[in-house]
């Protein structure tokens, strides 16, 4: 290989590196800040702080008033949560995640199951450590069973909306990109105002679901990069999470990992 292309190849690894590096810092400070806030939103709650549970009776209150006044709101509330309920995500997830199965991409489909369910497991098991009761109205339009906190519609929104994104991602033009980010904000966002105004959650509720959603799916996704970059298949873009993997080559594994031929 002569100087000269030595040089243009070390150049274009260079920018790619740096581009990884600042979408990596980006991807890290965006999981921080949504961690963060969980655990903030986690320690306010079970401490009882006096301005953050007046906002949530508050809004309770205001739209349970609301409610009442506007049945037509309820109705399609009620539509929303039924549209968007976490087991439609993860029905939805499941099917993706098998169809990559078939096409031997296993741990692509790992990634999506894991994310999946184990991201419910974790919301259910927060429920029960903090064991908060749902909103008590004087006229409740609406009822649901269990716990309060974290909203489990906003956390499979969340992670539902996250994870279909990742893997669309790479079909969409930049336009394209931008609405589909725009349209999955919108869809959790939707969610989680319907929880409210049903009155079976708190704001607090939906918000924490919503943190630990992003969170979650910022982590498994991280783990997922990794072993990809590890096995000769690098990821710069976000858009790039949802590509074909490829069989890892032999010098691509770790030494321990390479068999002798016999």
């Amino acid at each position: 290989m002569s100087k000269r292309l030595r040089r243009a190849v070390h150049r274009h690894l260079s920018a790619a590196d740096e581009r990884f590096g600042l979408r990596l810092g980006a991807g890290l400070v965006g999981t921080l800040v949504a961690a963060v806030t969980f655990a903030l939103l986690l320690l306010l709650v079970r401490e009882g702080w006096a301005p953050l549970r007046s906002l949530d009776t508050d809004a309770a209150e205001t739209f349970n008033r609301i409610d009442v006044a506007h049945p037509e709101l309820v109705k399609a509330a009620e539509v929303v949560s039924h549209v968007f309920d976490p087991n439609v995500f993860r029905v939805t997830l499941t099917v993706i995640a098998v169809i990559y199965l078939i096409r031997g991409e296993r741990h692509h489909a790992t990634w999506l199951v894991v994310t999946v369910f184990a991201g419910a497991g974790l919301g259910l098991a927060l429920k029960v450590i903090v064991g908060r009761a749902r909103p008590v109205l004087p006229d409740p339009v609406s009822t649901a069973p269990g716990l309060s906190f974290p909203s489990g519609h906003a956390l499979g929104a969340s992670i539902g909306c996250c994870l279909l994104l990742l893997i669309t991602l790479r079909f969409l033009s930049r336009g394209g990109r931008v609405a589909a980010v725009i349209a999955a904000a919108l869809i959790v966002g939707t969610v989680a105002l319907a929880r409210v105004v049903l009155g079976v959650h708190f704001v607090s509720d939906v918000l924490a679901g919503i943190t630990l959603g992003v969170a979650w799916v910022a982590v498994t996704t991280w783990a997922y990069v990794a072993w990809r970059r590890e096995t000769g298949q690098p990821v710069e873009r976000a858009a790039e999470v949802g590509t074909a993997e490829q069989p890892a080559a032999p010098g691509d594994l770790p030494v321990h990992q390479i068999r002798p031929k016999e």
